[in-house]
């Protein structure tokens, strides 16, 4: 009998050894543990680095039972609708006692801040720095900053940011989950390894950097650079109007779009040429991913409104195989074909969608990678 499991929600893009050290943290208590996993874009709107079967494969080596997929529509999303998504994962399988995830700052009062988020005096401040022209983030933590001292450095950090909606989303569903913060150590980022793999790569697990390796050998590495093309020939045959009608395109950033793509070099450069005080660098690389899948926004909106419609195995052990037994609560599925439901039909074409456009950027690609059956791990005979 499985008495404790405990879900960390990750992308593990690649897994470095702060991730490994996450989840045997847990694995000592002797804790089964499920991952949600990010699918094929992550969410600050980029491609992978590597497929998110690949990615299950270094989860389920480093300690976990069973990964399972967070939708596209929710992990490539802002951090409230990622962790509105991740969460409603947890819940809908049932049986899960424990969250846990890394915070540069475990001991900030989290539950504070989210109770002075509903106060009439942070409604105030913030419409005042909205009005001033900030980024809906920037406003939001220079809004607490006024209220709790230090609520701005502490948001500043992506973990932290991170943490507060998973926790916020577990207080307004009244879950009974527990939370269990673990401080951030040592320098690991994913990030890092992405830009420089030769001279990070000590930053992984032997098992991760193979893997890797095994991507790289395959052509199985993604370059968002190959969308940029495709990119550019939507912009040339759309209108404002034509890109207002895509989820997440609004406030005028069609316009900001359309004025500087003429003159860029790339998604990096056009990128920058489009943040400002407004938007992040993620708000607009999410909305360019959108615009490459045709995202209709009522879509999306009727869509996501109720959370995940279903639970998709990406790879398990046999104690995986026990968890999915005795405690989904929801419709589990190995294969996206499997639905039939509207709305889980919504997200499985999407999902299939984001796939294909995933392979794109990809040198060696495999427009049949997305109907692979999961990833089924033995310690005793997978090396």
């Amino acid at each position: 009998m499985i008495e404790i499991i405990s879900a960390i929600i990750a992308e593990f893009n690649p897994l470095h050894k702060g991730h490994e050290k996450l989840i045997r943290s847990i694995k000592k208590n002797n804790d089964s543990v499920v991952v949600i996993l990010s699918s094929n874009f992550t969410q600050r709107g980029s491609p992978a680095f590597i497929d998110k079967f690949m990615r299950a494969r270094t989860a389920l080596m480093s300690g976990a039972d069973l990964v399972v997929e967070l939708p596209f529509l929710f992990a490539c999303s802002a951090g409230i609708d990622f962790a509105r998504g991740a969460v409603s994962v947890i819940e809908r399988m049932g049986g899960i006692n424990n969250i846990a995830f890394g915070m540069e700052n475990p001991e900030f009062d989290v539950i504070k801040l989210i109770e002075a988020e509903k106060t009439k005096k942070y409604q105030e401040i913030i419409k005042i720095e909205l009005h001033n022209g900030s980024s809906f983030i920037k406003a939001h933590a220079l809004s607490l900053d006024k209220i709790i001292n230090g609520s701005y450095e502490f948001i500043s950090k992506p973990n932290n940011m991170l943490a507060v909606s998973y926790i916020r989303e577990l207080v307004n569903k009244n879950l009974p989950i527990n939370i269990i913060k673990i401080k951030r150590e040592g320098n690991y980022q994913s990030k890092l390894i992405r830009e420089n793999m030769s001279g990070n790569s000590e930053m992984m697990p032997d098992y991760s950097r193979e893997i890797v390796y095994e991507a790289y050998r395959y052509g199985r590495i993604s370059d968002e650079n190959k969308l940029w093309p495709l990119l550019q020939n939507i912009f040339i045959r759309s209108s404002a109007k034509d890109l207002r009608k895509i989820y997440g395109i609004d406030e005028g950033i069609e316009n900001l779009f359309l004025r500087n793509w003429r003159n860029a070099e790339g998604i990096e450069d056009f990128v920058g040429r489009c943040v400002c005080a407004r938007y992040t660098r993620g708000h607009i690389r999410r909305r360019l991913i959108y615009i490459l899948m045709g995202l209709d926004r009522f879509d999306v909106i009727g869509a996501i409104r109720g959370g995940v419609p279903y639970i998709r195995v990406l790879g398990f052990n046999e104690r995986g195989r026990e968890i999915l037994h005795e405690h989904s609560g929801i419709k589990v599925i190995t294969k996206l074909s499997n639905i039939n439901e509207r709305i889980g039909k919504f997200f499985a074409q999407t999902e299939q969608k984001a796939s294909q456009l995933f392979e794109l950027t990809l040198n060696h690609q495999d427009f049949k990678n997305e109907s692979q059956m999961p990833v089924i791990y033995n310690s005793r005979v997978n090396p």
